[in-house]
């Protein structure tokens, strides 16, 4: 076990060193776990960072306040924040985040009343009421910390992002079942290149030919055929945007080989695959702007109090030319009112209902994996 105090009662100065010391120690614990989990979810570790190398706890301790005599609040603490950002790491399957990415959490010793948190470019700030921490012996818990965050009560309340940020959240339910049924298809897909390489004799690996049954692996001559067909049948070419009959047929059969190898690795590419899931909720929020919503109204009686609330986003981020693999099925909103009587009221809040996260956003990973490798075999402008 950790003991970052080494003497009885040590200076500030010292104790800050003390427990910086701690905090990096504390997350290098952390990232066994971090890369067992996203090792099951078919990350190569080759995409990971260790935590202290992505994510920092930094203190803040202020002056005036007695440090020495929470020191084990702070400890708590430190530990609390470093289970969260294990949780976050593991959530965005190890990737920086282009938008609402996190590289460090300040803990902020301060006379206020009650916890509260605060984010600005990157940078998550626990702010501790010292009276809590000395009188209570209270810190703020992991799953306190995580409420915070889901609900986004981190962001300012003026901020067009917090109506929005079920839809914006990194580590969100939306986002989460973006990266779920993601991988599922990305893990069908790369199963699908090694049947393939299996087929054709062309995996050194014994134990890929569990793929597919011994008389189904044979030699042909039609490797070149077959590779053409299969990325005709495994990618959208009205998307592409590219006839690859045309573009393909005057390759040799090694470069289809090797096209077909970058292919599986960038389909594996947990990075453009989180570049995606922004275009797609980017591209949703662009819809929801531009939903048509119309509200028709007549109330008749002697009190009526009407109170109609529309609440967009507004975010000046562009979805780069990725946008083009996300399809959004829109919802029209066409509301009507009328009512009558002594006393009438309503009230009617087009927030935009979270889509269906089967139905709502449809992500072309497999296609957008393909364009990258033929950019990168320089086969395409």
């Amino acid at each position: 076990m950790i003991n970052p105090i080494r003497e009885s009662n040590p200076s500030d100065e010292y104790l800050l060193e003390i427990l910086n010391e701690y905090a990096v120690d504390v997350l290098r614990q952390e990232d066994w776990e971090v890369g067992e989990s996203l090792k099951r979810r078919q990350i190569p570790m080759s995409q990971l960072r260790p935590l202290g190398e992505s994510y920092q706890i930094s203190l803040n301790l202020g002056q005036n306040f007695a440090v020495n005599s929470i020191r084990e609040i702070l400890q708590e603490q430190i530990k609390a924040v470093a289970l969260f950002i294990r949780d976050f790491q593991i959530g965005v399957l190890g990737q920086r985040m282009s938008l609402f990415h996190l590289y460090e959490i300040e803990l902020k010793l301060n006379n206020s009343l009650r916890y509260d948190l605060t984010f600005e470019s990157g940078k998550l700030v626990i702010h501790i009421p010292y009276w809590q921490a000395i009188v209570l012996k209270r810190y703020l818990t992991y799953n306190e910390i995580k409420y915070y965050w889901e609900r986004g009560l981190h962001l300012a309340k003026s901020s067009p992002s917090r109506n929005f940020w079920w839809l914006l959240n990194p580590i969100g339910e939306f986002r989460s079942n973006l990266r779920s049924m993601l991988l599922l298809a990305i893990q069908r897909q790369i199963e699908k290149i090694d049947k393939f390489f299996v087929k054709f004799g062309l995996m050194d690996d014994e134990s890929k030919k569990s793929l597919l049954a011994g008389d189904d692996i044979v030699k042909s001559t039609k490797v070149k055929d077959s590779a053409i067909a299969f990325l005709k049948a495994n990618t959208n070419r009205d998307k592409l945007g590219v006839n690859l009959d045309a573009l393909l047929k005057d390759k040799d059969e090694a470069t289809l080989l090797q096209l077909m190898g970058v292919f599986k690795k960038n389909l594996a590419d947990a990075a453009q695959m989180e570049e995606l899931i922004d275009a797609g909720s980017l591209t949703l929020q662009e819809e929801i702007q531009d939903e048509q919503s119309q509200v028709d109204v007549k109330m008749f009686g002697f009190v009526n109090v009407g109170n109609y609330h529309r609440i967009d986003l507004s975010l000046n981020v562009s979805a780069g030319y990725l946008k083009k693999y996300v399809d959004i099925i829109p919802r029209n909103t066409d509301v009507k009112a009328v009512q009558w009587g002594f006393v009438n009221i309503y009230r009617i809040d087009d927030i935009t209902v979270k889509p269906n996260f089967h139905g709502a956003v449809t992500l072309n990973f497999e296609t957008a994996a393909l364009e990258r490798a033929l950019k990168e075999l320089e086969l395409l402008e």
